[in-house]
């Protein structure tokens, strides 16, 4: 079994992450440190094939000729394997981009989807599993990886009124990537 990510994102300015960030900016103060924010649809896929570049085919299949993922008259999307992503904030061009995947508190899986890949679209020796989430990428000016992994956590986790904005953990769970 191998598992990839399918990250979704809109062909368009995303007004969603345009607004966050200017929120995070001026309201809760971190208009110096953040540089840029990013939001994209996570899609994990636990596939049944025995090597990677079959799994990657298979999620840009599955990615191209169902319309459970992707749109292609607004969305773009990328595969990866999620040993792409490095655990933690990784140094880009002198500032340090932080992933931080947000999903429910009571897991990511996605349901619906799984169901209809393997009973509606024929999927079903080939899907094992689905999971989703919002995968929220930000650049961010920090002096180190620690600094930058501290500001990601109060820009993400909402505390107070004036503290995180990008989740609600009474519903919601987060883990930097």
């Amino acid at each position: 079994m191998q598992t990839i990510e399918l990250l979704v994102n809109l062909k368009i300015p995303d007004v969603t992450a345009l607004t966050a960030a200017s929120a995070i900016r001026r309201r809760l103060g971190y208009e110096e440190a953040l540089k840029e924010l990013r939001r994209s649809d996570y899609y994990s896929l636990d596939l049944n094939v025995g090597k990677l570049d079959a799994a990657r085919t298979l999620a840009q299949e599955l990615a191209e000729k169902t319309n459970l993922f992707v749109n292609p008259n607004k969305h773009s999307y990328a595969i990866c394997s999620p040993e792409e992503h490095n655990g933690g904030p990784a140094s880009v061009d002198g500032l340090w981009r932080v992933e931080v995947l947000v999903t429910d508190a009571e897991g990511a899986q996605a349901p619906e989807i799984e169901q209809a890949l393997t009973e509606r679209l024929g999927y079903a020796d080939q899907v094992a599993a689905v999971r989703q989430g919002i995968l929220w990428t930000m650049l961010l000016a920090a002096d180190s990886a620690d600094e930058a992994r501290s500001i990601a956590e109060s820009i993400t986790v909402t505390t107070a009124r004036d503290e995180g904005l990008l989740v609600n953990p009474h519903f919601q769970a987060w883990e930097i990537i």
